[in-house]
């Protein structure tokens, strides 16, 4: 998925991270909650997005997004210098998600 799904709200964002702060958890397998989308946004330098259900990977080099789909496992994988942050957006409706 190339973007965020329309009507959906801005519900929060991770810190920024770079290549040493990055936590352990979303470098090994997660997903976001139902209804949960992300949108991974690389500031600087690349990382590596792990697609986990489709053995898909995708290094995205800054400036770049990419979108995370609710429930769908995934991680990221360090390829040198990055900084980085996720922010993580909710339906107000309940048939979206």
């Amino acid at each position: 998925m190339d973007s965020l799904p329309q009507g959906l709200r801005r519900e929060g964002c991770t810190p920024a991270f770079d290549e040493n702060s990055l936590p352990a958890s979303l470098q090994s397998r997660h997903a976001l909650p139902p209804g949960r989308w992300g949108l991974l946004r690389v500031a600087e330098g690349q990382v590596e997005f792990e697609d986990l259900t489709s053995d898909a990977s995708r290094t995205l080099t800054a400036p770049a997004e990419h979108v995370i789909e609710p429930e769908s496992p995934h991680r990221l994988r360090l390829v040198g210098p990055v900084r980085l942050h996720v922010e993580f957006y909710v339906s107000d409706s309940p048939e979206q998600g």
